[in-house]
C-alpha cells in the first residue's frame, strides 16, 4: 500500500524536508525553512568517533524533529527502544490509518544511496509498504534482500524510493554513529500553537542552547549518551581539535568530511546557517525581530562557507595540511564569537 495523495519533493535537509512533506500532507502551510526554524534547527554538536572520519560535527541539534512537534504543540507519538517486530507492527498500523511515519536511520544501509559511508541520524518518511514485493528489484538491493519493501520519501530523491525491509531493519537499529533504537515520530493532529508565538519560542530556545547547552531544557541525546560537545562550547572545542588532525589515521578524509558537513550532506549550505537565515526572513518579524537579524545570519552562513573552502583545500593538500587546519580553526573561533554576539542580541531583543 502507498498513502493516497502523498506529495514529495527534494529539499535542503533531511529532517526539515520530512517535516515540510508532513506539512504539505496535512495542509499546515509551512515551508522547509519555517519547519527548520520552528524545530529550533540551528545548533552545533561535536563528536569523537571510534572509526574514520574520527571527528564529526553537525550544525544542528539532534532533537530538531521532536522540538518541531513540541513547539507547535502538534499531538504526536514518539517511540524508541522497541524491537524490530514491535516497531514494524506499529509503523505498519500508522500507515494503514493514513499517516506517514518519520524514522531515523543510518544512511549506510539505504541501498538506493549505494554508499559505503555511515551517516546518522538521517530522518525521512515511510509512506507505504508491500510485504509481498520482491525486494531484490529495489535499487542496488543485494541478491539476498528477500521479500518485502518499504517506500521512503527521502530529501535527496525526487521520487519515493523502495527499500528492502531487511535494509530498513538494519538502518533503523544501527549503532555505528549513534544508537538509533528504532525511533519514530508520527503526527496525531494539527498544530495548536500560533505560528508567530512558536517562532519566537523556537528562536529563544536556539539562542539559549547555543550560548549554554545546559539551558536547552531538552535531552540532547549526545549528553545522555556521554557523547559530544554542544553549542558554542562544542564549536570552540571542535576548533581546538583541528591542529591535532594530522596525527589521525587518514586526516585527509577527516578534513573532507568536515567540509561536506558544512556545504553538503543536506545542510542547506553554511553549516545549516544558510537554511536558518531564510526562516528569519520568513518568520523573524512575526517573532518580534527586525530584519537586521536575518541579514546577520546570512552573513554568518557566508562565513561558514568561506571557512569550508579552507577545509576543502586542506583535504586536497599534497604536503603539510597543518597550516590550513590552523587557519580553519581560527575561522571557526571567529565565527563562534560572531554567533555569540548574535544570540545575545536575539535574547535582548526578545526579552
Amino acid at each position: 500500500m502507498r498513502l493516497d495523495g502523498f506529495e514529495h519533493a527534494t529539499g535542503a535537509h533531511c529532517g526539515s524536508t520530512a517535516l515540510r512533506d508532513l506539512s504539505t500532507h496535512y495542509d499546515w502551510g509551512l515551508s522547509e525553512p519555517a519547519c527548520f526554524g520552528l524545530g529550533s534547527g540551528l545548533g552545533f554538536v561535536s563528536l569523537e568517533l571510534p572509526t574514520s572520519p574520527w571527528r564529526l560535527f553537525i550544525g544542528r541539534p539532534l532533537w530538531l524533529e521532536s522540538a518541531f512537534f513540541d513547539t507547535l504543540d502538534v499531538p504526536h507519538t514518539e517511540r524508541r527502544g522497541d524491537d524490530w517486530a514491535t516497531s514494524w507492527a506499529d509503523l505498519r498500523g500508522h500507515l494503514d490509518r493514513g499517516d506517514p511515519v518519520m524514522v531515523f536511520v543510518d544512511l549506510f544501509h539505504l541501498d538506493y544511496y549505494d554508499t559505503d559511508t555511515h551517516f546518522a541520524p538521517h530522518s525521512l518518511l515511510v509512506v507505504g509498504y508491500d510485504e509481498d514485493a520482491d525486494a531484490t528489484e529495489a535499487p542496488h538491493a543485494d541478491a539476498d534482500a528477500g521479500t518485502g519493501v518499504a517506500y521512503m520519501a527521502d530529501s535527496e530523491f525526487d521520487e519515493v524510493q523502495p527499500l528492502p525491509l531487511s535494509s530498513l531493519r538494519e538502518a533503523w537499529a544501527a549503532t555505528d554513529m549513534l544508537p538509533l533504537d528504532n525511533r519514530y515520530i508520527v503526527a496525531a493532529g494539527d498544530p495548536r500553537a500560533d505560528v508567530g508565538t512558536a517562532a519566537r519560542d523556537a528562536i529563544r530556545e536556539t539562542a539559549r542552547y547555543m550560548l549554554d547547552p545546559a539551558d536547552a531544557g531538552r535531552d540532547t541525546l549526545g549528553d545522555r549518551l556521554g557523547m559530544g560537545r554542544h553549542g558554542l562550547p562544542g564549536m570552540r572545542a571542535f576548533a581546538d581539535s583541528m591542529p591535532d588532525w594530522p596525527a589521525l589515521e587518514d586526516p585527509t578524509w577527516t578534513a573532507r568530511f568536515a567540509y561536506q558537513n558544512i556545504e553538503r550532506r543536506g545542510t542547506g549550505g553554511g553549516a545549516f546557517r544558510g537554511l536558518y537565515a531564510p526562516f528569519l526572513d520568513e518568520l523573524g518579524a512575526d517573532a518580534g525581530l527586525d530584519e537586521s537579524f536575518a541579514a546577520e545570519m546570512h552573513g554568518i552562513a557566508e562565513a561558514w562557507t568561506s571557512l569550508a573552502t579552507v577545509l576543502y583545500e586542506a583535504s586536497e593538500a599534497e604536503g603539510d595540511m597543518a597550516p590550513l587546519l590552523e587557519e580553519a580553526a581560527e575561522r571557526v573561533h571567529a565565527v563562534a564569537d560572531r554567533e555569540e554576539r548574535f544570540y545575545e542580541g536575539v535574547l535582548a531583543a526578545l526579552a
